[in-house]
């Protein structure tokens, strides 16, 4: 496999990854997230960051458990995010990946958030070593300012 062609492999699986990870927090009253799907992409260590500000880390198990509340309690029965822009960025094993969403809160409130991944391929596969997100106001315009080409992809 040449290095152009293993390139275009290693972004393929890490969109997919990421694309899986959307989808595992989509929601609704009838179905719950699969939080053994978002649990799963992360290496046993990895460490999150929200938007909330001071950072503070958290495991994806308390992520996962801290959105599973949020529908259980009915703060947010209805919850779905879009894709609306990916930047992957190889080399050899380690890999970032800058997304951007549309998160769709209980049918009416929609809000843009971006996530920067540090990704390590394993034997297994790629991985999420971090992750960390904010709120933006457009994802697009972030993408353009920045120079990244924001390709788009389907959660």
């Amino acid at each position: 496999m040449t290095a152009a062609s293993q390139t275009a492999a290693d972004r393929e699986e890490i969109a997919a990854l990421i694309a899986r990870q959307f989808r595992a927090l989509c929601w609704d009253e009838e179905t719950p997230p699969n939080t053994a799907a978002l649990t799963g992409a992360y290496l046993p260590e990895a460490q999150l960051f929200a938007s909330a500000r001071p950072a503070r880390a958290q495991s994806a198990q308390d992520f996962a458990a801290r959105m599973a509340g949020l529908r259980d309690s009915g703060h947010i029965p209805v919850f779905e995010e879009k894709g609306c822009g990916l930047h992957i960025w190889v080399a050899g094993s380690v890999a970032v990946a800058m997304a951007g969403c549309e998160m769709h809160e209980n049918r009416t409130e929609v809000t843009e958030d971006i996530s920067a991944f540090l990704l390590i391929r394993n034997p297994g596969g790629w991985a999420i070593a971090a992750q960390a997100w904010d709120i933006l106001p457009s994802i697009a315009s972030a993408f353009a300012a920045t120079g990244l080409v924001a390709e788009p992809f389907d959660v």
